[in-house]
């Protein structure tokens, strides 16, 4: 299985591999994350993209893990699936992988919305227009999505 790009020693090979295991055994990475922190270290692309190509098909290397670590740490800061799907953009990451993530980990949104609002504004009846208007701005740069929002807005302490 062992691909050889034969303008590479077997140290320069080593290098990479290793830099590559050290990335990846402190937390997941996206491949295009890898890709750039590769090249910073000022590795040539043609050099260490057949090696990530093995990380990634041996199971190493995932998108998918990528992004179920992203709806898991998002959903820990209080952030919603827009943010969340923003952060997984940034990195190339398939949409599909992202939405599946989402699905998978059963986060309830419309309840994360709520507690996110609750733990700034608290949970009061809202008569102020502008006052809905500035927990909604913070609820969708959340990246909460309207229906969750509304949910959120509507719970009031009786």
């Amino acid at each position: 299985m062992k691909k050889v790009d034969l303008n590479m020693t077997d140290s320069d090979r080593k290098i990479i591999m290793d830099s590559i295991t050290r990335m990846l055994s402190r937390r997941e990475h996206a491949y295009a994350e890898l890709i750039r922190k590769l090249q910073q270290k000022g590795f040539q692309t043609n050099a260490f993209v057949p090696v990530l190509e093995e990380y990634r098909e041996a199971g190493i290397q995932s998108d998918a893990r990528f992004a179920e670590m992203k709806v898991r740490a998002g959903a820990a800061k209080g952030q919603g699936p827009g943010r969340v799907k923003m952060d997984c953009q940034q990195w190339q990451v398939d949409e599909h992988l992202v939405e599946q993530a989402i699905q998978e980990n059963e986060i309830d949104w419309f309840e994360l919305a709520l507690q996110v609002r609750a733990k700034k504004y608290g949970i009061e009846r809202i008569s102020d227009r502008e006052l809905r208007y500035k927990q909604m701005r913070f609820l969708q740069y959340r990246g909460f999505y309207q229906d969750h929002i509304e949910y959120a807005l509507s719970v009031t302490e009786e």
